[in-house]
């Protein structure tokens, strides 16, 4: 072989060898940006996830609103709502035909930190109205128990009913 060809072979395996160097970068240039892609895309695909589930919550918190203050407007929310709670019961009892005392008004608090608003009615009428208006308290629009409750006839046409229920104070700023 003469000068000139082993030349030409030198630089060609040199050209070929830096293509093959320069080529490899750029795989590996291409992989690691595929890697840096993939992962920015899963990263753009979360956020996007919670941004959509975030929506979703807005939409539910917009769409529940009314059923939320019905729920709500079943528990008293602090002790001082138990005068209102104490008012629309005295204006049941002449609607029912009951003549109403309201005995004790007491706060109980359980082991579990439940609280309850107590409250002792007595109340007398005729039978059926007697047992009507005990319907209507057991049936308030609040979560309420009763605890305990005598009845007793002091006449055939007079009864007489002692009432202990409690009414739950539900406090969202715990």
């Amino acid at each position: 072989m003469n000068q000139s060809t082993k030349r030409t072979a030198a630089l060609a395996i040199f050209l070929s060898t830096l293509s093959a160097v320069v080529f490899g970068i750029m795989v590996y240039q291409v992989m690691a940006q595929g890697d840096r892609l993939v992962a920015q895309i899963e990263m753009l695909q979360e956020q996007n996830a919670q941004e959509a589930s975030y929506y979703r919550l807005q939409r539910i918190a917009e769409e529940s609103s009314a059923d939320r203050e019905k729920i709500q407007s079943f528990f008293l929310q602090k002790e001082g709502d138990s005068i209102d709670f104490l008012n629309s019961v005295e204006a049941l009892a002449p609607a029912a035909g009951v003549a109403l005392e309201t005995d004790t008004l007491k706060s109980v608090t359980e082991e579990r930190g439940t609280t309850w608003i107590e409250a002792t009615f007595s109340f007398s009428g005729n039978r059926h109205n007697v047992q009507n208006f005990v319907h209507i308290l057991e049936t308030l629009p609040y979560l309420v128990r009763l605890t305990k409750l005598d009845m007793e006839a002091q006449s055939p046409a007079l009864w007489r009913a002692t009432v202990v229920m409690q009414v739950q104070v539900v406090s969202y700023d715990k």
